[in-house]
């Protein structure tokens, strides 16, 4: 049997129903919604060297992409004359009166940059502190032994924390003897950071002389 309970539904005036409002004042239909703009893609790096309109500064010197310098000039006319090269102008000193700035392309710029980036990064050392505990009680030939692996850690360019444990019967004044024996030792090679006395223990910071 057909079911009529919605046979006299009719839509509401101005438009057919939806969800959305169709048809009504303020809705999808009626020009009441205005879409969002697109959301621009923006390159991180410009935040940190800003680009053509992007440049604030009302004058700048001028690097052309030969290199050159073009001197101080308003940064409108700047821009200009990179547009007639079909180049940017990019800002590469913003800490400088007035900012250095240097016509070239975007991408070009950014390829010299991640490539200088990348030299940093490849003769950047990250330096270690590496621990070596000592006891003052220790035998001659196994402290000659303490002593070359510090100075071969050293010799890799990181740190060395010598840790000097006093332990019983040892007494302070036995602990800081040794101590002077052991930098004695280490002295031509090593330069001394830091001594600390904590505890028991006696805490020696050293880093290579070269």
């Amino acid at each position: 049997m057909r079911d009529n309970r919605f046979s006299t539904f009719k839509p509401r005036q101005g438009g057919s129903f939806n969800r959305f409002g169709g048809g009504r004042p303020g809705g999808y239909s009626s020009g009441g919604y205005t879409p969002r703009p697109r959301m621009q893609i923006f390159d991180p790096l410009e935040k940190e060297f800003p680009r053509n309109q992007a440049i604030t500064a009302p004058e700048v010197r001028v690097v052309d992409s030969q290199g050159e310098n073009l001197g101080v000039m308003d940064t409108r006319d700047a821009i200009q004359r990179a547009e007639a090269e079909e180049m940017d102008l990019v800002m590469i000193a913003p800490q400088a009166k007035p900012p250095v700035c240097k016509i070239i392309t975007w991408e070009s710029f950014k390829y010299q940059h991640k490539k200088k980036e990348k030299e940093i990064r490849k003769h950047q050392k990250t330096i270690q502190v590496k621990e070596v505990k000592i006891s003052p009680k220790i035998a001659g030939g196994d402290l000659d032994r303490k002593v070359e692996k510090i100075l071969e850690i050293v010799g890799k360019g990181d740190q060395v924390k010598i840790t000097i444990m006093r332990r019983w019967p040892i007494t302070e004044e036995v602990a800081r003897k040794f101590k002077d024996v052991l930098l004695t030792k280490i002295e031509e090679s090593c330069t001394i950071i830091s001594i600390q006395e904590k505890g028991k223990n006696i805490f020696v910071l050293v880093k290579s002389k070269k």
